[in-house]
């Protein structure tokens, strides 16, 4: 299972670095998305104009994301060109967007549910403050269940099992097209959560997930202002590059291992029993002489 899954990511990552100009297509893409969301979070509400801009990058940014999204499912099907993916993208979208709806729908539920469990959870007490010499070091925080138990749910639901069972509903409806996934959700979400599948999805989020934030939130000292600038901008590009090459190809290694959908199984008929209606063999033939 790991060897199989190790070669479909390989097989996602050549096949996604030999369509250079859909790779172009992405990056595009993902930077307009960044683009948008800068541009709505840094504009002020002061004027008419800056509430147009606002109000036209809060409806730029999720229609982005969705074709987006709709790009890399076309782009992860094995074999598929710049001029397929082209194509495909804008019949993906539609189909992203309408079983994106349900997924939405869930994450914003446990949002609520996980807030409410946070408030009915017993309140962490402080610990007395303890007066302690300036000499030594401040004591570590002590980790309480609490905070554990939220932080697991969190990263468990909204991480792990809705971007997973979004990503197998994509890929499913833009393979064996949408009518077809709606009839049989449930064994597509199910196969979601096949170990395979987590396994690839586990590789997939450490390079599109935790790189990302390593390399954004590490500290590196350097004195020069320049140096400084330019270590920055580089850790921009490379969280830039890791979280949608991760996407990319967890995608596209999923697609590969994303089995077709089953059909009604024939009635099996064994290969000795005779046909129905028809008589047992003949034991002799007139060609046989008494």
């Amino acid at each position: 299972m790991i060897k199989d899954s190790l070669k479909a990511i390989g097989d996602a990552a050549v096949g996604l670095f030999r369509n250079p100009l859909g790779l172009l297509l992405l990056c595009v893409l993902y930077f307009a998305l960044l683009a948008c969301v800068y541009v709505f979070f840094a504009t002020g509400v002061a004027t008419v104009g800056q509430l147009v801009l606002s109000a036209l990058t809060a409806l730029a940014a999720p229609l982005l994301f969705f074709i987006l999204q709709a790009a890399v499912v076309a782009s992860a099907q094995p074999g598929t060109g710049f001029g397929a993916m082209l194509r495909r993208t804008p019949r993906d979208f539609l189909k992203v967007l309408l079983l994106s709806l349900p997924v939405i729908a869930l994450a914003v539920g446990i949002i609520y549910l996980l807030g409410l469990l946070q408030a009915r959870l017993p309140k962490i007490e402080e610990a007395p403050h303890v007066v302690m010499a300036a000499t030594h070091a401040e004591p570590p925080a002590p980790l309480h269940w609490q905070d554990a138990l939220v932080s697991s749910l969190w990263l468990l639901l909204l991480g792990i099992i809705l971007p997973l069972t979004a990503a197998r509903l994509w890929l499913s409806a833009s393979r064996d097209r949408l009518w077809p996934t709606l009839k049989r959700i449930h064994r597509v979400v199910a196969r979601a959560f096949t170990p395979q599948s987590i396994f690839v999805y586990a590789v997939g989020l450490f390079v599109f997930g935790l790189m990302p934030y390593f390399i954004i939130y590490t500290r590196t000292p350097v004195t020069n202002g320049w140096a400084e600038l330019f270590i920055y901008g580089l850790r921009l590009l490379l969280a830039f590059l890791f979280t949608l090459l991760g996407w990319a190809i967890t995608l596209g290694a999923l697609a590969r291992t994303l089995p077709p959908i089953d059909t009604a199984p024939a009635p099996a008929v064994a290969d000795d029993a005779p046909p129905k209606g028809d008589s047992a063999p003949v034991a002799a033939t007139s060609d046989v002489a008494a």
